[in-house]
């Protein structure tokens, strides 16, 4: 797989993230990336043609050296930029519409019980899932754009039909939804690996369940993503012992991961 067929690259800030979700699949071992690391990343990028960036983590928001510096960098340099966050530190109203185009805003069912059930956010009335109601209707007050992501488990697979509903209701009432993305839980990381037992459904129940959404024609695109390790269009940046790293095979602790510069 050549590096120039890929146009999105996601850049993984630090691991620290203030949520701990059961699917996780961020791995401990990635470090923080100092501003510096960041900079060095964004030259790559651009002499790599990427023209899209998804600044992520862990969670970008609680990034010591600043999401917000970040952001102003990277669509300095012309990209379109895109902030991948839990919602929990993001800011309320238009959000940094100077240089954030889009936000990607996790959402894995429309009540409390199911959101929650996942994603664990105990400092909040309403937990987890009201803070992305607040943020969703924030975003459209804003008009901003936003891509909404779901792990498609074992506790999601059969709810994926009133998801879709949910979605096209807050486009038909003013919201901006770029993109739905489905991903298929995956066993790795600090969260999936612990939770394969409860989590894990079988390749052909995703495809049923994400082909039969497909289906119906939503007022907006959806993605599949049956391994959000691999892509045509994505890859992935990140600090590990030390060195900038790259590798859409990010999960995977293998020799093959190259430090940045050796494209």
């Amino acid at each position: 797989m050549h590096l120039h067929e890929k146009n999105i690259a996601v850049v993984m800030l630090h691991g620290s993230c203030d949520m701990f979700c059961k699917f996780c699949i961020t791995d401990n071992a990635v470090e923080c990336m100092t501003p510096d690391d960041f900079a060095e990343t964004l030259t790559v990028l651009e002499k790599a043609g990427f023209t899209n960036i998804v600044i992520g983590g862990g969670e970008p928001f609680t990034w010591p050296y600043g999401l917000h510096n970040a952001a102003k960098i990277a669509k300095s340099k012309g990209f379109l930029v895109q902030v991948g966050t839990n919602g929990i530190k993001m800011p309320d109203g238009a959000a940094y519409p100077d240089c954030v185009d889009r936000y990607v805003l996790p959402l894995d069912g429309t009540t409390r019980t199911e959101h929650n059930r996942v994603r664990h956010f105990p400092h909040q009335i309403g937990g987890h899932f009201q803070i992305i109601m607040n943020r969703l209707a924030q975003l459209k007050e804003a008009e901003r754009s936003v891509t909404v992501s779901t792990v498609v488990t074992r506790h999601t697979v059969a709810n994926l039909h009133t998801l879709g509903a949910f979605l096209a209701d807050y486009v038909q009432t003013g919201g901006i939804l770029h993109a739905w993305h489905l991903y298929r839980f995956l066993p790795a990381g600090r969260g999936g690996a612990k939770s394969a037992e409860e989590l894990s459904i079988s390749s052909a129940e995703f495809e049923d369940a994400t082909t039969a959404v497909k289906d119906q024609n939503y007022p907006f695109t959806i993605f599949k993503r049956r391994d959000m390790r691999h892509s045509a269009h994505v890859d992935f940046f990140w600090r590990q012992k030390g060195t900038v790293l790259r590798g859409s095979d990010y999960w995977k602790q293998t020799a093959a991961l190259s430090p940045i510069g050796a494209f």
